[in-house]
């Protein structure tokens, strides 16, 4: 009897943590975080496109901060500095393109507040 208990309990708390359960602050700390996310995104592909030079001179700028400045940097923006890193590496065009487009999907998967 208790083993059901149990698995009827971790049933219910497994649904209870979605979009549904969580309170307006954690919805709107969520959403806010998304566009966010979103945005850096969107930036990242529009030069991606547009400039892939500039990709290439904000690598070299984060680059020329202070160690303890490039921590907080790479800290607060881990997706989107890899993606930097990638297109700055000597790789072949296509193989940087194919993985930094795939790391940018697998970010704004990540970030999609609507579980």
């Amino acid at each position: 009897m208790e083993a059901t208990t149990t698995a009827t309990t971790a049933t219910t708390t497994a649904k209870a943590t979605g979009w549904a359960s969580q309170t307006l602050g954690e919805k709107t700390f969520s959403l806010a975080v998304f566009g966010l996310s979103t945005a850096l995104t969107a930036a990242f592909a529009y030069y991606l496109f547009a400039d892939p030079s500039r990709l290439t001179a904000i690598w070299t700028s984060v680059r020329a901060l202070p160690l303890l400045v490039q921590m907080v940097v790479w800290l607060l923006c881990l997706p989107w500095m890899i993606a930097l890193w990638i297109w700055a590496s000597p790789l072949a065009f296509v193989i940087r393109l194919v993985l930094v487009v795939a790391m940018l999907f697998f970010t704004e998967f990540l970030m999609w507040p609507f579980k």
